[in-house]
């Protein structure tokens, strides 16, 4: 095959090649569907021929799968003394390394647990930090972008064995996160008996074909038996790194996955890992392999490993092709797959001789409907992981994701074990945020005479914006606001409304190395048609977030978590009254740096997702979630040293729900108090007051139990913030999950609640509600039908929830907007 010529590949350097997603008409190729993985545009400085256009991105490189000591099993001493040994691999040394490495980005993936976050290490000054978290009992997953611990609940009797994994894709997907297949030939496929129930899950963003942990080549065939059944996903590169002591071998980027990213941001990371566009290589220095595609012969290379084409005609132009780059491939075999991949003779076949080699390989009629290329570059010497075949002459080295396409109609999966069908029918509700191809949820509403006001996160282009949209009496819409103007990291809106005056709060950072958002505020004074600029509430120096806000004598009152002081702790800024925000969690909790020996010895309980509201006696009571009880917050798996009493640790840890209160007025809060006294994980605390005066506060509680066990949801009543009531059950369904409760007030002046649940007959989850009476909890109504619906908020009878039901397709379609639904009086 022939190289290049020297103009062809001017200018491309190891971090930046010229790349598309964006499909033309011109020359047999069709546009995708509506919300199939749209491509960013270039900019406009870009080289346009036709309707082809080539953007530019940035190839980043990091790691997918990553431990340190906050895993069960994340050191050495550890796993191999039964848990009794001192941890000696803290957040800050995997951190470290993958700083050496010459890494771009980095989660921290530790066993069911989201807690190496709230660590005060989880720091870098050089590194993207990408939240992160290995998911499920089994199978293992990768979940990266969430905003907390995704959990691995039980099938209800009679289901298929894949249920729980499916609703977690979909609860990742409701937070734009991304889902990743841990070492499928550990838990999805074995190459004796093939794929099991768990490889049937569908809506996978990326696989792993190589965890040096286990068998690459395994690991490729499961990809490629996926692939071929017309699943589409990219290809990821991971480490799985839990031990210091294989730094160099098996350390952080060791193998690599690179992203083509359109930003060096976190959001735009991620969505390249949505969007397949990735390429993996033993280490981020040396060997590096691309893949593009000119589909439709006019000298663009319109398409990249992960794109999608969808073909009018399976006979591609005279000059189609792809071209394939090598960097640091001397001594290497190149080869160039197509479906159905390695069982049959490569399409092409290299041998660089040169440092940095490109070719071009002609591509002519498509032997079936659906196809793809991809390129794996293989060499003699050291084996590719643990359990590979230490006779292969030539071991994995380097592989893209494929370069995907169809002819008439884009793929659909073909899994052995099919989806219920998907619920229809009418819940009569309304967009009111959010477009086909794009993601918008984390909503919130407030209602005030008669006018609706709407928050939500919107994600477009490598950047998270604050929508706000406002809707009057008459269920007239109003333009859309961008609220957080110029910044790209705007998350976790709240909105409240009191007369004409409407409030507006969010997470916002400048930068994201070192992440440390502040919380911003705006006001509206003519009912939300224009807004103030953004006031900066927090004034310190770590990392401020999950902001909630009430109105108490017409002025905002603002609660959000903090961690300057090393702890998260909750802080609370009754606005134009207190000079500076009030730390309200720290009485009581007890901090340790810990000793250098041991990276498990620090000691810094976590106040976290504060909720607030005001009664109507005038008294501000704010709730969140604690695990100051717990025997070592934040760290799980750990073992008492031989002939020491048992220490209560959990896994998860013991969260608890604290509130504390303070009469307006006043300039004290009260000391934290437990709600209530749990041996049950407790999170994610909502609270509202009746017009009588009640306080009550909903949380979700699960067993101590790491995965396999259902959140359901308990509810308390108090007359003053401080004692509360026994726990009561609410909507209770064991063999269902419910999650995520908000509380608001009806109409009426009573209590709402609203959740999203799994106990759907499609299994897709679906937003319910129920309402708090004077002896108890009614019983649950579903209140969505179609699609999967999450994330609710709710007021004065009118509930906002994130739903994916507009989606055009099961894979590679981020659709999720925001949808208005009113609850009828009763």
């Amino acid at each position: 095959m022939n190289h290049a010529s020297p103009e062809e590949i001017a200018g491309i350097s190891r971090r930046q090649v010229i790349a598309t997603g964006a499909l033309v008409a011109a020359g047999g190729l069709a546009p995708l569907p509506a919300g199939a993985a749209p491509a960013k545009q270039p900019d406009e400085s870009s080289t346009k021929h036709g309707e082809g256009q080539a953007p530019r991105g940035e190839w980043l490189a990091g790691d997918t799968h990553v431990h340190d000591d906050h895993s069960s099993d994340g050191s050495l001493p550890r796993q191999t003394s039964g848990q009794r040994l001192p941890g000696n691999l803290s957040v800050a040394d995997q951190i470290g390394q993958a700083e050496r490495m010459g890494l771009d980005f980095l989660p921290l993936t530790d066993h069911r647990t989201y807690d190496q976050h709230w660590d005060p290490q989880w720091r870098s000054e050089k590194l993207l930090l990408i939240p992160g978290e290995e998911v499920n009992g089994s199978p293992h997953a990768i979940v990266l972008g969430a905003v907390d611990t995704v959990v691995d609940g039980a099938n209800p009797p009679g289901s298929a064995a894949y249920r729980h994994v499916q609703q977690s894709i979909w609860d990742a997907h409701a937070q734009n996160a991304v889902w990743s297949t841990a070492h499928p030939d550990n838990g999805e496929y074995t190459p004796a008996a093939g794929v099991n129930d768990n490889a049937s899950a569908q809506a996978v963003d990326v696989v792993e074909i190589w965890n040096p942990a286990s068998d690459p080549d395994a690991q490729l065939d499961y990809a490629e038996n996926r692939w071929n059944r017309g699943f589409r996903f990219g290809a990821v590169a991971a480490s799985d790194c839990h031990f210091r002591e294989l730094w160099g071998t098996a350390g952080p980027g060791e193998a690599t996955t690179w992203v083509f990213a359109a930003e060096r941001t976190q959001r735009a990371v991620l969505d390249a890992l949505r969007a397949a566009r990735t390429t993996v290589s033993y280490k981020p220095t040396g060997l590096f392999v691309t893949l593009e595609a000119d589909l439709d012969g006019d000298g663009i290379f319109e398409l990249i490993g992960g794109d999608e084409a969808v073909l009018r005609t399976a006979t591609l132009p005279r000059r189609a092709a792809l071209r394939v780059r090598v960097r640091g491939g001397v001594g290497t075999r190149v080869l160039v797959h197509a479906a159905p991949g390695r069982a049959v003779a490569p399409l092409a076949e290299f041998k660089p001789t040169s440092a940095d080699a490109t070719y071009v390989v002609p591509v002519g009629k498509l032997a079936g409907t659906h196809s793809w290329w991809r390129v794996e570059v293989r060499a003699p010497g050291d084996v590719s992981g643990r359990d590979a075949d230490p006779t292969l002459p030539d071991q994995l080295r380097a592989a893209t994701s494929p370069v995907f396409v169809s002819v008439g109609t884009a793929a659909t999966a073909a899994p052995e074990l099919a989806l219920p069908a998907a619920s229809t029918g009418e819940d009569h509700s309304e967009r009111v945020l959010g477009e086909i191809g794009e993601f918008t949820g984390f909503a919130d509403v407030s209602v005030q005479d008669g006018v609706t006001h709407v928050v939500a996160e919107s994600h477009q282009d490598g950047s998270v914006g604050v929508l706000y949209r406002r809707q009057n009496a008459h269920g007239r819409r109003e333009t859309v606001l961008q609220l957080s103007d110029r910044s790209h990291v705007a998350r976790a809106p709240r909105v409240v409304a009191s007369g004409k005056d409407v409030w507006v709060v969010w997470q916002d950072e400048d930068g994201e190395q070192p992440h440390r958002p502040d919380i911003v505020l705006r006001h509206s004074g003519n009912g939300g048609h224009t807004f103030a600029p953004p006031v900066r509430l927090s004034t310190g120096s770590g990392r401020a977030v999950h902001p909630a806000i009430c109105v108490a004598d017409r002025r905002p009152v603002v609660a959000w978590a903090d961690n300057t002081a090393g702890a998260f702790d909750v802080l609370v800024q009754v606005v134009g009254v207190d000079r500076h925000p009030v730390n309200i969690s720290a009485p009581g909790k007890a901090t340790s740096a810990g000793t250098p020996d041991d990276a498990r010895s620090p000691r810094y309980p976590a106040s976290l997702f504060p909720t607030l509201t005001v009664s109507r006696d005038r008294r501000l009571v704010v709730a969140w979630q604690d695990n100051r009880y717990d025997a070592d917050p934040l760290w799980t798996g750990h073992t008492p040293p031989a002939g020491q009493a048992p220490t209560g640790n959990s896994d998860p840890d013991n969260w608890q729900i604290l509130s504390s209160a303070r009469d307006l007025g006043a300039d004290a809060w009260t000391p934290p108090a437990r709600i209530a006294v749990t041996t049950m994980a407790d999170r994610h605390p909502s609270i509202a007051a009746d017009r009588e005066g009640t306080l009550v506060a909903i949380w979700e509680t699960k067993t101590l139990q790491s995965s396999g066990a259902n959140l359901s949801l308990r509810a308390s009543r108090s007359s003053d913030g401080l004692t509360w009531s026994v726990p009561e059950p609410v909507a209770s369904a064991p063999a269902a999950m419910s999650q995520r409760p908000r509380l608001g007030r009806d109409r009426d002046g009573s209590i709402r609640a609203v959740w999203y649940d799994s106990r759907s007959a499609d299994w897709r989850w679906k937003v319910f509600t129920a309402t708090a009476g004077r002896t108890g909890w009614s019983a649950p109504v579903q209140l969505s039908t179609a699609g999967n619906n999450t994330w609710p908020a709710v007021d004065q009878g009118v509930v906002a929830f994130t739903t994916d039901r507009a989606a055009e397709r099961d894979q590679r379609d981020r659709t999720q907007q925001v949808h208005l639904v009113t609850i009828p009086r009763s």
